[in-house]
């Protein structure tokens, strides 16, 4: 009896252990998975590789889907070049779904703090620049990020910056960068007195 209430609880545990809260997806392993990709260790090392070698490198201001690109560009290459049996119909699998995966790859990553500053200094020249180039109108410059504050899973980054006018005046501004679950949300106006 008291051997199979022990084997009962082992089948018990081992059946939940994928159930760990700290068990952890990569975003390249969601993004396979939502591109229909079946399993083959080729191809997912490929988007991997490619995946660490932009995470990595986008600490340089190099934009994370043209660094994916770039380097899955570079294995397709060598796999095409490759005399290796199966490695062209790998290569070609790549080449169909690789647009699917860098885009979703990019969207399931945590984006870093300068990427959701960005984001939301983007957004913002586009809402005061009006329509037309962004070089002949009005500019938000010089930002810097004065201070954050975080009411559960909303942060609000606080920016001083100076908006330039086409006229030739410059005044100083003060907005909030609003992130939401980690991802750029608004820009919020704060009122000077």
């Amino acid at each position: 009896m008291r051997s199979h209430i022990w084997l009962l609880s082992a089948v018990f545990l081992s059946a939940c252990s994928g159930l760990s809260p700290y068990r952890s997806v990569a975003p390249v392993d969601q993004a396979i998975k939502a591109c229909g990709l079946g399993y083959s260790a080729d191809v997912t090392a490929a988007f991997k590789g490619a995946f660490q070698y932009a995470d990595a490198t986008k600490s340089k201001g190099v934009d994370f889907s043209a660094s994916m690109k770039d380097s899955l560009s570079t294995q397709l290459a060598t796999m095409m070049d490759s005399k290796e049996l199966g490695s062209k119909e790998r290569a070609e699998i790549i080449l169909k779904t690789q647009d699917c995966v860098i885009r979703l790859s990019d969207a399931y990553r945590p984006k870093a703090r300068n990427e959701l500053v960005n984001a939301c200094i983007q957004d913002l020249q586009r809402r005061v620049s009006g329509a037309g180039s962004i070089q002949s109108t009005n500019t938000v410059r010089e930002w810097i990020v004065d201070s954050e504050e975080r009411d559960g899973a909303v942060e609000r980054l606080k920016v001083n910056a100076a908006f330039h006018s086409f006229g030739g005046g410059t005044e100083p501004i003060v907005f909030y960068c609003v992130i939401k679950d980690g991802s750029y949300y608004d820009v919020e106006a704060i009122k000077t007195k």
